[in-house]
C-alpha cells in the first residue's frame, strides 16, 4: 500500500520526474469517474517535497534579485500552475472515491451488483494513498447511516420487508428460552387503601383536656411569637434625648412623621431612633 511518510530527499532529476506525474495523474483523472492508480509509491510525499522545494526556491530568487525579474516570475507562475494541479487532482479523486463509495453501497442493497460489475471496479488498495482509503471507509460509513436513517430497505422493497429485518436483526433470545422449568407466578395482593376518611369521636371533655395542657394552642399563637412581640413594644417605647449638632436631613418616624432636630432641641424619639443618635454623637440622653 502506497503511504504519506516522508521519503528520501529526492534529486532535481527525480523532482522533475514527480513534476511530470503530477500532470500526468491529473490529464488521467479528468476523463475517469473512478480514482486513477498513483503512478509511485509514497506520491503525495514526494508532491509536498516538491512544492516544498519550488517554493524555497522562488523565494531565494526574489530575495537576491527581486520579484519583478524575468526568473521570478516564471518561477512563481510555475509554482502556481502546480499548486493550481495539486487542487484539481485532489478534487477530482475525492468525488470519484465519493462516488464509487456511495454507488457500490448502493448497488449492493438493490440486489443489482451483477448489473453494475462492468462500471464498478473493485479498488486496488496498494495502488493509492492510505489517507484515501479512510475517506472512503467515511464516505461508506455515512452511506449506512442515511440508508438507516430513511430506512432504505423498507423504500426499496416495502414496508413488510423493513420489519421482517427488525425482527431478524434483533436476533436475541429472552432469559426464559434457558430456563427448563417455568417458574409459577407469584401474585401479590395489594390491601386496599380507604379514599374516605372517618373523623374519630371527639368529645367536650377531650378538648378541655388539650386546653389544660397546652393553653397556648388555644389562640393559635406559639410563646416564641408572643415574647417578640412584647419585645418588638419594648422597643417603641419613647426616650428623652438633647440635641447636640443640627440634622441637615429631617428623620421619618415609623408613622411617617418628618422630624427636624436642631442643637439645643430636647425630643422624645423612639427608642431605635434615639439609640443610633446617641451612638453617632449627635445627641445626649436627656432623663427627667
Amino acid at each position: 500500500m502506497l503511504g504519506n511518510d516522508d521519503v528520501l530527499r529526492l534529486s532535481n532529476y527525480e523532482l522533475i520526474a514527480v513534476e511530470k506525474t503530477i500532470f500526468e495523474v491529473s490529464r488521467k483523472q479528468k476523463t475517469q469517474t473512478t480514482p486513477v492508480d498513483l503512478p509511485r509509491e509514497n506520491f503525495w510525499s514526494a508532491v509536498k517535497q516538491l512544492l516544498y522545494h519550488l517554493d524555497s526556491e522562488c523565494s531565494e530568487t526574489i530575495r537576491k534579485e527581486g520579484g519583478h525579474t524575468t526568473k521570478s516570475q516564471l518561477q512563481t507562475r510555475r509554482l502556481n500552475v502546480l499548486r493550481t494541479c495539486v487542487n484539481d487532482i485532489t478534487r477530482l479523486r475525492m468525488n470519484a472515491f465519493a462516488q464509487h463509495a456511495i454507488l457500490s453501497n448502493l448497488v449492493k442493497s438493490s440486489g443489482k451488483g451483477s448489473d453494475f460489475t462492468g462500471v464498478l471496479q473493485k479498488i486496488d488498495w496498494n495502488r493509492h494513498d492510505p489517507s484515501e482509503r479512510i475517506f472512503y471507509k467515511g464516505v461508506c460509513d455515512y452511506t449506512n447511516k442515511y440508508k438507516i436513517d430513511v430506512q432504505w430497505d423498507g423504500l426499496l422493497k416495502g414496508i413488510e420487508s423493513y420489519v421482517e429485518e427488525v425482527q431478524i436483526s434483533t436476533g436475541h433470545k429472552s432469559l426464559d428460552e434457558f430456563n427448563e422449568e417455568k417458574e409459577e407466578e407469584i401474585v401479590i395482593q395489594v390491601p386496599e387503601i380507604k379514599s374516605d376518611w372517618e373523623d374519630p369521636e371527639y368529645d367536650e371533655e377531650d378538648r378541655i383536656r388539650e386546653i389544660e395542657d397546652f393553653p397556648y394552642q388555644v389562640s393559635h399563637i406559639p410563646p416564641d411569637t408572643i415574647n417578640d412581640k412584647i419585645e418588638y413594644n419594648n422597643s417603641n417605647n419613647l426616650l428623652r434625648i438633647k440635641i447636640l449638632k443640627d440634622l441637615s436631613d429631617p428623620i421619618i418616624t415609623e408613622d411617617g412623621t418628618e422630624i427636624l432636630l436642631i442643637a439645643g432641641d430636647i425630643e422624645s424619639c423612639p427608642a431605635l431612633i434615639a439609640e443610633t443618635l446617641i451612638a453617632a454623637g449627635l445627641a445626649e440622653a436627656a432623663p427627667i
